[in-house]
């Protein structure tokens, strides 16, 4: 996102999304939302895919900085932070679970969706590497990771216990 207003509308796309779904909003209640014109929503996003691979973009990059904010540079300081922040994500914006599988399952034989969630798990599998220095580490623990956001709509902070209950297991 390179232009201020084409982040500022994938903001409000990404609470639009949170919000309603990707089924439910549709074009014009996504303007209504975002609080700008038609002309101005499809200027930057020019069809409804393209809203939410925006709206997943923005995601993206807010997550991440969310898991760097003050990760300890030690591994297994880092692996607890990277699971209390996640707790924490999934507390406060994502109860649903994982906001990039909820558009992938809303559109399955989209190709750029798809596209857009395997680069944004990817990213955050690349991310863990550069953190833990262990690829092997690194898949488990990317892999307790997607089990708790799969699992938190279900149990919510018992998916903190036990992905925690598994790292000590993995670490042992």
């Amino acid at each position: 996102m390179t232009a201020p207003k084409q982040s500022e509308l994938a903001s409000k796309l990404e609470q639009a999304f949170a919000l309603y779904g990707f089924a439910e909003p549709n074009v014009a209640k996504l303007k209504d939302y975002t609080g700008t014109t038609l002309k101005t929503l499809y200027k930057y996003f020019p069809s409804k895919e393209d809203m939410i691979i925006g709206a997943l973009d923005y995601r993206h990059s807010r997550y991440i900085a969310f898991l760097e904010e003050n990760c300890p540079s030690t591994r297994n300081e880092a692996i607890n932070h990277i699971f209390e922040r996640l707790s924490v994500w999934l507390t406060t914006f994502a109860p649903r679970g994982c906001m990039s599988l909820q558009a992938l399952a809303s559109y399955p034989n989209n190709l750029q969706i798809e596209t857009a969630v395997n680069n944004h798990k990817h990213a955050v599998l690349t991310w863990l590497n550069e953190k833990l220095e262990d690829p092997a580490l690194s898949n488990s623990v990317f892999l307790l990771h997607e089990g708790m956001s799969s699992a938190w709509p279900t149990i919510g902070d018992k998916a903190l216990t036990a992905a925690k209950g598994a790292l000590t297991v993995l670490l042992d």
